[in-house]
């Protein structure tokens, strides 16, 4: 018999809470959240918000248990990467060291999860998704004291994309506080964008500009990303949440955009007092569980964002000490790591040798000339394998220095970030940093630019282009690295 899969999905104005069974929507309800208690997709107060929960699932009859939770996109990453092919002990470092070059924010203040898509040509494609530390330890223990297990978390985006029943499509989800935009291209929900709507915008004709213009921005950003691949002009953009009943809202996003306007429509069945454009997010995550027969998921991105630290630990099987250094040079160089491990296999064969060889001298005592030209040839290879290993410990070295600096100049360039600033990327060629940002306006961007300057980080900063459009000011800055 199917089991029931309960989902919760926690913004900064309510909870709601959908249970599924099967293809069916069994219960669903809404409790609105008094203002103050959860913040820009973070609970602030842990102990109101665990007392709303308990009372939400007591009226509705819903026993405490396993939970599928949602967490808000703001302040969430996420990137599809390329890693060297990689042993599963060596992937995790590969996918910090990559995180660390790509991400605008340093890793120590994320949780990092990620699936492995495919592989080709000797690498592994992954998704990576990092979460704030702060908004998932909130979301975690705020749940657990309501009584609830929260044995998967996923993000709003990655569950609006699991709805959608085409392998490409856009997607927007509008909620009072804030809205989000998902391109899903060939599968892979990428770009994803979650953002605040101004205070300012409390009607459907004040929300619209705002969407309009953001989400013409990031088609074109992916156009411009994708040149072989566009997208289709007359792709559909599905829309749920707040605009899915406002036929005129559609209209004018049409006549902006020029893709056509649906409704996202559920997969599963419902009542017909049930307003699926307002469950959107938790259809989503309970399509994590349940099977639908013959549909399969459209996306191929399903991954368990809950932070490691938080599932049930296995009982370790060895404990393995490597040394810090070691683990931090390995995601990059794999390939000198196979090397060095057979290294050793050699070494360890070759000592081998050595001892019998030896114990054979012992013994019969015969051969004695050419059982000792044998050990001296084993002895030198001994001696090479050590020599490796020390031109090894060096490159190590080198590249942990150079890890360093690039940290440091990725961490000078967000900690000097305006908030009215949006980086939309950060690339390295060689020692120099190449950015790619939006602002509202150019006296935002050069201020930016001028920050850089004042951080005495940089050899030389120089707007490359900066160009205002009724979208904004775009820019590229390059970022020259001092010598050394």
């Amino acid at each position: 018999m199917a089991k029931n899969v309960v989902t919760l999905y926690i913004d900064d104005s309510s909870l709601r809470l959908l249970v599924a069974r099967g293809k069916q929507v069994k219960k669903w309800a809404t409790l609105p959240l008094e203002p103050g208690l959860v913040k820009d997709g973070v609970i602030v107060n842990e102990v109101n918000v665990a007392d709303r929960i308990k009372e939400l699932f007591q009226t509705q009859g819903v026993r405490p248990g396993k939970v599928i939770a949602g967490l808000s996109g703001l302040h969430c990453l996420t990137r599809p990467i390329s890693v060297p092919i990689l042993p599963k002990a060596l992937l995790a470092e590969a996918v910090k060291q990559e995180a660390e070059k790509l991400l605008p924010v340093p890793v120590e203040q994320l949780y990092l999860s990620w699936q492995s898509i495919y592989t080709s040509e000797g690498k592994t494609y992954l998704f990576i998704v990092a979460l704030p530390r702060n908004s998932a330890d909130a979301l975690v223990k705020t749940l657990r004291q309501a009584g609830l297990n929260p044995d998967i978390i996923d993000i709003k985006p990655l569950a609006l994309a699991r709805v959608v029943d085409e392998a490409t499509a856009i997607i927007v989800d509008v909620q009072p506080n804030e809205f989000d935009i998902v391109i899903m291209a060939y599968g892979i929900p990428q770009p994803i964008r979650t953002l605040s709507l101004p205070r300012n915008a409390q009607t459907w004709q004040q929300k619209v500009p705002v969407i309009a213009a953001d989400l013409d921005r990031t088609i074109k950003f992916y156009n411009s990303s994708n040149p072989g691949k566009p997208l289709d002009a007359n792709l559909p953009i599905y829309v749920s949440g707040e605009l899915a009943h406002v036929p005129e809202a559609y209209q004018v996003l049409t006549g902006q955009l020029g893709h056509p306007v649906l409704p996202l429509s559920s997969v599963l069945k419902c009542g017909s007092q049930l307003d699926t454009s307002h469950y959107m997010v938790n259809i989503g995550l309970a399509l994590k569980k349940l099977s639908l027969g013959k549909r399969t998921a459209v996306s191929v991105v399903n991954l368990n964002v809950l932070p490691d630290v938080y599932r049930p630990k296995p009982i370790p099987l060895a404990k393995v000490l490597v040394p810090a250094s070691l683990v931090l040079a390995i995601g990059v160089l794999g390939y000198l790591v196979t090397v060095v491990q057979g290294a050793a296999a050699d070494a360890d064969s070759l000592q081998s040798k050595l001892d019998t060889t030896t114990q054979l001298i012992k013994q019969k005592q015969t051969s004695q000339k050419s059982q000792r030209d044998e050990i001296t040839k084993l002895e030198k290879k001994v001696t090479s394998l050590e020599a490796a290993y020390t031109a090894f410990g060096e490159v190590i070295s080198s590249f942990t220095k150079r890890q360093e600096k690039v940290n440091g100049d990725l961490t000078v360039s967000a900690d000097v970030l305006p908030s009215t600033v949006v980086l939309e990327s950060i690339s390295r060629t060689g020692a120099d940093l190449a950015i790619s940002g939006v602002s509202s306006n150019e006296t935002e961007a050069l201020a930016y630019a001028s920050a850089l300057r004042s951080s005495g980080r940089f050899k030389l900063v120089t707007v490359s282009s900066i160009e205002t459009s009724d979208n904004g000011t775009s820019f590229n800055l390059t970022l020259k690295a001092k010598e050394e």
